[in-house]
C-alpha cells in the first residue's frame, strides 16, 4: 500500500483491504465526475486528499484532467511536498536501448534494485521525437528533486518523468546579443535552489578570437537560467575559479544545489570547482595532497560522482605493469575544505579500461558498468566485502546513473482548457 504516514504501520490485513476498497470507491467517483454533474464538494475533502496521496503518479496525471478542483489540489505546493516526502527513492539509469534504438530511462527500486519500469525519454510529450532517435547523442546533465535535465548538442530540456512534463530551455543572452557573438558556451550545470524553491542552469561562456581559438588570458562570463523566472540573467563579477576549458568531465557532477567539475590550473593543480545554485557563487575545493602528488606521475585518473548525498572522487591508480586499475573512493565532507576529504574504501584491481564505476548503493556496494557482447554495456552490482555480483537487468550503451525521487512539480504549469 502507498504509505502517507507512520501512523498506518500497524494496520491489520483486514483494515488494509477495507482501506483499499475505500480508495477504489473514491477513485471511481472522482473519475465519474468527468462524465457527470457530480461536484467535488459532494466528497469529504480530507478523504479526497488522503486518497490522492496514496495514488501512483500515472493515476494523478489522469485525474488532473478531471476537474479544476482536482487539478488545484494535485498541483498545489503543499500537496506536492507532502507526497514527495512519502515517496520511495529510486536509482535512475539513462541508456540507449539496443532493441528499440531509443534513449530510455529505467527506474530501479532503491530497496531491492529491481527494475520498476522503463520508458522512452520524453515519452508522451511533444518533444519525444527530438531526442529519441538513435542518430542523436542525448546526455543527462543532471537529475535532482524529481527533474531531469537533458542535453542534445546545444538544446537543453527539463523533464519530469512522473508528470510527463517537459520544457525546452530558451537560448541564453549570449546567442541573442551581437556584442557577445565571440563568446561560446563551454559548460552547463543543472541543480535545485532550495532557498528559493527553483530549478536553475548555470552556463559558462568562453571568449574566442577571430581565429576560433580561446583568447588568452582566459576570459569567461557566467549566466544563470531560473525556471521560476523563466529567463536568463548575467552574473557580473562572478567568475569561474578556473578555465573551464580544462574541465575533465563533459557532464560535470550534479548534487542538489551544487554542480561540480573536475578542473586544473597552476594554483591548485587538479581540483574541484563547484557552483552553488542558491548563493550563485563558485567554490574551489583542492584535492588531497597525496592524490595530487600521485597524479603528477601520470599513472592515475580521477572522476567525480556521488556516494549517498556526498560528492565522491574515484581515484584510479594503475598497477600490474599498467595492466590493471585500482579504484580508491574518497568522499568530501564540506565544499571548499581540503581537509574534509576521507578515503572511504578501495575497489579492484580491475583490468585496465575494463569495468567503470557508475555509482554506489547501500553504502559501499558498487554499481559497475561492464562490457557485454558487441557494443552492449551491462550494469551489475558488486559487493566488494564478500565479492558477490548481481545482474541488474540493464543492457544498453553509455549508461548514466543518478539518484531519483519522484516529484509532481510542474515544469509547464498550464492547466488544460477543458476543465470544469
Amino acid at each position: 500500500m502507498y504509505g502517507v504516514s507512520g501512523s498506518e504501520e500497524g494496520v491489520s490485513g483486514f483494515e488494509e483491504i477495507f482501506v483499499f476498497k475505500e480508495i477504489e470507491k473514491v477513485v471511481q467517483e472522482l473519475v465519474m465526475m468527468s462524465t457527470s454533474k457530480c461536484k467535488m464538494e459532494d466528497l469529504p475533502k480530507e478523504l479526497v486528499i488522503s486518497t490522492l496521496l496514496r495514488l501512483p503518479a500515472e493515476d494523478l496525471r489522469r485525474l488532473k484532467s478531471v476537474c479544476k478542483s482536482l487539478y488545484s489540489i494535485i498541483t498545489s505546493r503543499p500537496f506536492i511536498e507532502v507526497r514527495r516526502k512519502t515517496r520511495n527513492s529510486y536509482i535512475l539509469v539513462k541508456y540507449e536501448d539496443l532493441i528499440s534504438n531509443n534513449h530510455v530511462i529505467s527506474l530501479l527500486c532503491d530497496e531491492t534494485l529491481e527494475v520498476v519500469y522503463t520508458q522512452t525519454i520524453l515519452s508522451d510529450t511533444p518533444l519525444m521525437d527530438s531526442m529519441s532517435s538513435k542518430d542523436r547523442v542525448v546526455k543527462v546533465v543532471g537529475c535532482c528533486n524529481g527533474v531531469v535535465c537533458l542535453r542534445r548538442i546545444d538544446m537543453y530540456v527539463l523533464w519530469n518523468p512522473a508528470t510527463r512534463d517537459a520544457k525546452i530551455i530558451p537560448d541564453g543572452l549570449y546567442k541573442s546579443n551581437p556584442d557577445k557573438k565571440m563568446f561560446q558556451r563551454r559548460e552547463m550545470g543543472f541543480g535545485f535552489d532550495p532557498k528559493n524553491n527553483d530549478y536553475k542552469l548555470v552556463s559558462i561562456q568562453r571568449l574566442f578570437g577571430d581565429n576560433r581559438r580561446p583568447v588568452r588570458p582566459c576570459q569567461q562570463e557566467v549566466e544563470v537560467y531560473s525556471l521560476k523566472a523563466g529567463c536568463w540573467k548575467l552574473l557580473p563579477g562572478i567568475f569561474p575559479t578556473c578555465d573551464i576549458m580544462s574541465a575533465y568531465s563533459v557532464e560535470g557532477c550534479n548534487g542538489g544545489k551544487m554542480f561540480s567539475w573536475l578542473v586544473c590550473n597552476d594554483e591548485y593543480g587538479e581540483h574541484v570547482m563547484s557552483f552553488d545554485m542558491s548563493n550563485e557563487v563558485f567554490i574551489t575545493t583542492p584535492l588531497p595532497p597525496c592524490i595530487i602528488e600521485r597524479s603528477s606521475h601520470g599513472n592515475c585518473r580521477n572522476s567525480l560522482m556521488f556516494h549517498n548525498a556526498s560528492l565522491a572522487l574515484d581515484h584510479r591508480v594503475k598497477g600490474g605493469n599498467n595492466q590493471t586499475e585500482t579504484h580508491n573512493i574518497w568522499v568530501l565532507g564540506e565544499y571548499g575544505v581540503k581537509e574534509s576529504w576521507t578515503n572511504l574504501f578501495t575497489v579492484g584491481p580491475f583490468k585496465l579500461l575494463g569495468p567503470s564505476i557508475r555509482g554506489f548503493w547501500n553504502n559501499n556496494k558498487v554499481l559497475l558498468q561492464v562490457r557485454g557482447g558487441g557494443c552492449r554495456h551491462d550494469l551489475i552490482l558488486v559487493d566488494p566485502s564478500i565479492r558477490k555480483i548481481k545482474d541488474l537487468d540493464i543492457h544498453g550503451t553509455s549508461p548514466q546513473v543518478f539518484n531519483y525521487q519522484e516529484n509532481l512539480v510542474q515544469i509547464n504549469a498550464t492547466p488544460p482548457i477543458n476543465l470544469f
